[in-house]
């Protein structure tokens, strides 16, 4: 819920004149969900909403779609018709603002933040303030979770581990009866399930040797793959609660199709797995005496564990990344390679801890999800795998 007080607050503690909204379209959907507009969209045309640091705010909006306009948050309204009157307007509010943050990443560097193109940006320009990246008050305003949204989330995890361990219990009674289960089949059994519990967004991958050596394979019916004896299988799955601004719940496990899994895959297992309990500790450590973490620090924990070990090169995505209403929020990310995400964890946000390493014959990755509170940084979704799951006792 929009809390103007807060904002204005966040914008004189880092000494900006304002935070200037602005989207066209639905360029910008961390603007609709800051100030509360549908989803389906209000306007066909550019409109605005500028937070100053001290005084009341404003929007402005296309006259045309001006007289049905209900304001979601406080603010005067503004119209504007032709593109003078746009500037004119903006120039009324901005001018002598100094700086002031938008949805702008500066070199690209945090892409779910980056949300204004760059001749908005040239025109904010030429109105005299600088621009800085609103990314840090993107992470405080929209992507910190309510106290109703990590209970959803609780129950999302929750539901997610009893529908894995259904998977898993499918392919090895499939495998006891001797009957053929595919990929694809098994992924339509965990997004059924996922349904059943009253779960919305449900997707997974299922991924039996090979393929679970890409990070973002999807199985397919128009590609079947039988799952046999002696096969590696990876289940990665996420949904979230039927709820309004439900956040997502989201893991990965892996098993094997016998008794006793091969000698490389128990070392590859035992590596990730050491990288992700390295990278938990980190952070709950870090959390419980209050020293500052930032998202590429993690990163470079869990990675560091992964590269000591000879197999850096195989650990081709970042560590984590934010959790909210969808999959990946926009929060900070657990990442130090795509990007180098320089945000803190603050409490109130949830994210991913998921390293892996990836081979050409298969894959390990182990996903479970964090949430930041105040002095204390829990797993939600537990218990870890500590073990490589076996499908079959022979």
């Amino acid at each position: 819920m929009f809390n103007l007080f807060q904002v204005q607050s966040l914008l004189r503690e880092a000494g900006w004149g304002g935070w200037l909204l602005f989207d066209f379209r639905g360029s910008n959907p961390i603007a609709r969900r800051v100030v509360g507009l549908p989803e389906q969209g209000v306007f066909s045309r550019r409109w605005a909403y500028w937070i100053p640091a001290s005084g009341d705010p404003a929007w402005v909006v296309p006259r045309l779609e001006a007289d049905p306009f209900e304001p979601p948050v406080p603010g005067r309204v503004f119209t504007y018709v032709s593109w003078r009157d746009w500037l004119d307007r903006l120039r009324s509010l901005i001018g002598g603002a100094g700086t002031i943050a938008m949805e702008y990443s500066p070199q690209g560097a945090i892409p779910y933040v980056s949300r204004v193109d760059g001749g908005t940006l040239d025109q904010i320009r030429g109105l005299g303030v600088e621009v800085v990246s609103s990314a840090d008050l993107v992470q405080a305003v929209e992507a910190r979770w309510t106290l109703a949204q990590l209970e959803g989330h609780r129950r999302s995890a929750a539901a997610l581990m009893e529908v894995k361990d259904e998977a898993f219990t499918l392919i090895s009674r499939t495998l006891a009866e001797g009957r053929v289960l595919y990929e694809h089949e098994v992924q339509a059994f965990i997004i059924e399930q996922c349904a059943a519990r009253g779960m919305v967004g449900a997707k997974a991958t299922v991924a039996v040797n090979a393929h679970s050596g890409s990070p973002h394979y999807f199985p397919s019916p128009e590609r079947p793959t039988p799952i046999r004896l002696g096969d590696w299988v990876l289940i990665d799955l996420w949904a979230k609660q039927a709820e309004p601004d439900a956040v997502y719940a989201d893991i990965t496990w892996v098993a094997y199709a016998g008794a006793q899994p091969p000698r490389r895959h128990q070392e590859i297992f035992d590596i990730v797995r050491e990288a992700r309990d390295a990278a938990i500790q980190f952070v709950q450590e870090g959390v419980r005496v209050g020293r500052p973490i930032h998202g590429y620090e993690v990163d470079d924990v869990a990675r560091g564990v992964i590269a000591r070990a000879g197999y850096g090169e195989y650990f081709i995505h970042r560590t984590g990344h934010s959790i909210g209403v969808e999959g990946h929020g926009n929060g900070v990310n657990i990442d130090n390679l795509e990007t180098q995400d320089r945000r803190r964890l603050i409490p109130g946000i949830g994210f991913s801890i998921e390293p892996g390493i990836y081979l050409s014959e298969f894959g390990v990755r182990l996903e479970v999800d964090m949430y930041v509170g105040e002095g204390e940084a829990q797993v939600t979704t537990l218990p870890l795998q500590d073990e490589i799951i076996r499908l079959t006792s022979s």
